[in-house]
């Protein structure tokens, strides 16, 4: 179970993270026991009869619910729930008049707010972003390059969607074949090697620095051969991605014969962000992480994460398959 900052996340990250949560995907959605997130938030015994009031009371939340089969008790055995998904955790907790859900209706307001000022101002959302990555120990040199990677993936993705592909599974198979292309890996084979077996675990933010820079000149060349090929259709788009990769992986291969060790490196940002911690030597040498735990803010870590701290596009984050 993982600990949240109450100052953070209003407890919802605690709730959703809970071990008494009951949580399934399908269809590339999670979606939560309804009947556990209601124990959670009220701490009663009969959370199946509130359940049922409440939907009773607000016929609108029945609407969110799903009929989902979920495990039940150390045996495994199914029953079927109603299941929920994060938006309609969030409903239930706007309908449950305790402490527990207070507590999470702040945090909605807070993020509203905050959400409402970035509309105003977008370089807001950005030093939110910045903030949360240094939040978890990377050092603000790794941050600029991911930040730009964020730019170059959305800026393919753009092109991508303007040039025919119709669909989450052509995003995904375009994405697996730059991945395979320029470092010998599709992104779930690259998830793997970097010990990242959760869904929602986002490849890029457990990439070092030469990962993240070779995956944006992939993106970026890509882009340039789809505007000056003027390619369209699926075939096109794969044709060009390929050859993109095929100039990273020539890049790559050059990097790794100048500094005689692999571009690619096993392990994740949390094996790093320890292994720094305890002063070893288990982070790789051209990872980017904080210098000095002790030290200034700057390079200062903690630890969060939710689909919202990366501006990263459906593309990346849907699935197993991301990158």
């Amino acid at each position: 179970m993982t600990v949240v900052k109450r100052s953070t996340h209003g407890g919802l990250n605690a709730l959703l993270g809970s071990e008494h949560v009951r949580r399934i995907q399908q269809d590339g959605k999670i979606l939560f026991a309804a009947v556990d997130i209601v124990a959670a938030l009220t701490s009663g015994r009969q959370p199946e009869v509130y359940l049922a009031d409440l939907k009773t009371r607000e016929p609108a939340l029945e609407g969110l619910c799903a009929q989902v089969s979920f495990a039940a008790g150390d045996a495994g055995e199914a029953v079927i729930l109603d299941g929920v998904t994060l938006e309609g955790v969030l409903r239930l907790v706007q309908s449950i008049p305790t402490a527990k859900a207070e507590r999470v209706r702040r945090w909605l307001a807070q993020t509203a707010r905050e959400r409402l000022e970035e509309e105003k101002n977008p370089e807001l959302a950005v030093m939110r972003t910045r903030r949360l990555y240094e939040q978890k120990g990377y050092s603000r040199r790794w941050v600029d390059k991911r930040l730009r990677g964020v730019s170059a993936r959305h800026e393919l993705t753009g092109e991508w969607f303007k040039r025919g592909a119709t669909d989450s599974d052509q995003y995904r198979a375009l994405t697996n074949a730059l991945m395979q292309s320029a470092f010998g890996m599709e992104v779930e084979q690259y998830r793997n090697f970097k010990n990242l077996y959760k869904t929602g675990e986002n490849l890029r933010d457990h990439m070092t620095d030469l990962e993240l820079a070779l995956t944006a000149l992939g993106e970026t060349v890509a882009v340039e051969l789809h505007r000056d090929h003027d390619s369209r259709g699926y075939e096109q788009l794969e044709a060009d991605t390929r050859a993109a990769g095929e100039v990273v992986a020539r890049t790559r291969t050059e990097i790794e014969g100048r500094t005689g060790r692999p571009v690619t490196q096993s392990g994740n940002h949390r094996d790093w962000w320890s292994g720094r911690r305890r002063n070893t030597a288990l982070r790789p040498r051209n990872v980017a992480g904080p210098v000095n735990p002790g030290a200034d803010a700057s390079d200062k870590g903690g630890k969060t994460t939710t689909p919202e701290a990366t501006p990263a596009t459906s593309a990346e984050t849907s699935g197993r398959q991301v990158a």
